[in-house]
């Protein structure tokens, strides 16, 4: 091989190893620190068709129904609720299927809406794993990790 080719391999080698080194330190970072925020979106799902002979009612708290905080209520109120193991999160939860700020539940108008805050093994709203924020009904599953939670 002539001295030009080897020294391009060389070069490419390098330049591959950073490149590795660059994506583990911000996997590292968000892992720890967790991912920023972002605007939210204006494309909303809904998780259930609305049944026209229900009366809307108002949820008044969020509650973990199944998985090691069973039985904990959190009062919705008008600020945003963050759910992950991240301390400074609303809910924290110790499951290792959990990203640091895992998802965020905010109200808009008289609903209550759910987004998933690009976590690593996803939200999962009834049995849909969520891409896009997702309103949610009184009673609708929210599964994160080994948790289930839904508003009452």
């Amino acid at each position: 091989m002539s001295a030009l080719v080897v020294t391009l391999l060389r070069f490419g080698f390098l330049a591959i190893i950073w490149l590795l080194i660059i994506f583990m330190l911000v996997t590292i970072r968000n892992d720890i620190f967790g991912t920023t925020i972002r605007e939210r979106s204006r494309k909303i799902t809904t998780s259930r068709p609305p049944r026209a002979d229900s009366s809307p009612s108002t949820p008044r708290h969020l509650v973990v129904v199944r998985g090691p905080l069973t039985g904990t209520a959190i009062p919705l109120g008008a600020s945003a609720i963050t759910v992950g193991r991240s301390p400074d999160c609303a809910l924290v939860l110790d499951d290792g299927y959990a990203s640091s700020r895992h998802a965020r539940f905010y109200s808009e108008g008289n609903q209550w809406v759910i987004e998933d805050l690009n976590s690593t093994n996803g939200t999962w709203v009834g049995t849909q794993k969520i891409v896009s924020p997702v309103q949610l009904e009184i009673g609708t599953p929210v599964v994160i990790g080994k948790t289930t939670m839904e508003l009452r």
